[in-house]
């Protein structure tokens, strides 16, 4: 494998990409956020819940999470990816599954996807994202925005299968197909082909010949040292906002549509639509942010997803609906992937694993708190206005925030 490498064949990196993009896919993200709209309204016919309680369970699971990521990434920067992956990912699909056996009880459904976040936290993009920074130096961006549109594809098939699951099997039935998916397509990539650095190859970041490894992988901030630079609170605050902002509106755009008496499956490819954004979105940030300031690049997205949001406060044909939720797919296939980046380019990759879990904990916070602040608007005024008003102006805070970021030192020692 290594003369391979050596006598320029396909360096080995890319397919931990490949691997990459496969998890992602089918992570958690994307096989329980994403299709979670879908299970409103069974839940509301079956069990009579309002639409505030059936959310929270989403926020449970996303503050769930929040809180293990640091832990998750403490034990990948000790233990490796690999070996946190691999359980990870078996684990969270056999709790995905089981909630099929769900009863008419709300500490049943609250308990059961808190499960799902406990032990799925080390399938998430912090596992790929760490491991990716180690084998990509010069291609980090793009390569970090390759993976990230495994995410995208996963937006948009998980909706489509998830749907037609719940329409032959019924609700029940669509839990059970997603745990099997969870497992069957990433665990063999994941076992197969994920390593967690290229020096246990035998081989160098980018696949070089020779390579000084900078100081930045040498090295990095603690997550001490972390918190005592602006830069920690300042892309926290941002990507709470942002994200409050387009996962309330992803988790709420099918029961808002259906509200307005669009039909399920039509509905169901709104959401697609929105991973249908967020595929090239991902792929063209990843491209750019390794030439242009990253925190531009953001902006630029999240001003076409403030549009969106805003027409889709108007009664507006089905046609303009799919354009709004393919901007609000362009600004979600931008704030992780810079995320991601920003964390290793600012803090450097000895600790990222820790810095990392905690920015992302700060991200997930907003994805908790978005979803239920949106559905317990409609609950209080029977609209979903107020709730995207919101979402506009938490945009506009996080990009302004963003444009106040310094270029980031050569090192993360000389910050």
């Amino acid at each position: 494998m290594n003369q391979l490498d050596r006598s320029r064949h396909l360096f080995y990196g890319w397919r931990i990409v490949a691997a990459s993009v496969v998890g992602a896919a089918f992570s958690p993200a994307t096989l329980v956020n994403v299709p979670f709209g879908l299970f409103i309204h069974e839940f509301e016919s079956e069990f009579q819940w309002t639409r505030s309680q059936v959310t929270t369970a989403l926020s449970v699971f996303i503050t769930v999470l929040a809180i293990v990521l640091p832990l998750t990434g403490r034990l990948i920067d000790r233990l490796g990816a690999r070996r946190v992956a691999i359980p990870s990912i078996a684990l969270y699909g056999g709790a995905l599954a089981s909630m099929a056996l769900l009863t008419n009880s709300l500490l049943h459904f609250y308990a059961g996807y808190a499960a799902i976040a406990l032990v799925g936290a080390g399938a998430q993009s912090l596992t790929y994202i760490k491991v990716l920074s180690e084998w990509f130096d010069r291609r980090r961006g793009l390569v970090i925005g390759i993976c990230m549109s495994g995410y995208g594809i996963g937006y948009v098939v998980v909706p489509i299968i998830t749907r037609k699951l719940i329409d032959a099997y019924g609700w029940r039935g669509a839990y059970v197909g997603l745990g099997l998916l969870a497992i069957a397509a990433p665990l063999p990539a994941v076992i197969a082909i994920m390593r967690d650095r290229p020096r246990d190859m035998g081989l160098n970041p980018d696949g070089a010949s020779d390579y000084a490894a900078p100081a930045a992988a040498r090295t990095g901030k603690t997550i001490a040292q972390a918190l005592k630079m602006r830069e920690m609170w300042m892309l926290a605050a941002s990507f709470v906002l942002a994200s409050f902002a387009l996962n309330g509106a992803q988790s709420q755009i099918v029961p808002l549509l259906q509200g307005r008496g669009m039909p399920p499956f039509r509905a169901a490819l709104m959401l697609s639509a929105i991973g249908f954004g967020s595929f090239p979105g991902r792929l063209l940030v990843g491209y750019l942010v390794d030439k242009i300031f990253a925190p531009y690049v953001t902006v630029a997205f999240y001003a076409a997803s403030a549009v969106g949001l805003f027409f889709l406060i108007a009664a507006i044909p089905d046609g303009a609906v799919m354009l709004c939720a393919i901007a609000i797919g362009l600004s979600l296939g931008a704030e992780n992937d810079v995320l991601g980046f920003l964390t290793s380019r600012y803090f450097g990759l000895k600790h990222f694993g820790q810095i990392y879990g905690v920015l992302f904990c700060a991200y997930l916070l907003g994805a908790a708190a978005g979803p239920y602040t949106m559905a317990r608007a409609y609950v209080l005024t029977g609209s979903y206005r107020s709730g995207l008003m919101a979402g506009i102006g938490a945009i506009l805070l996080s990009s302004t925030l963003l444009l106040l970021l310094r270029k980031w030192p050569e090192t993360p020692d000389s910050a």
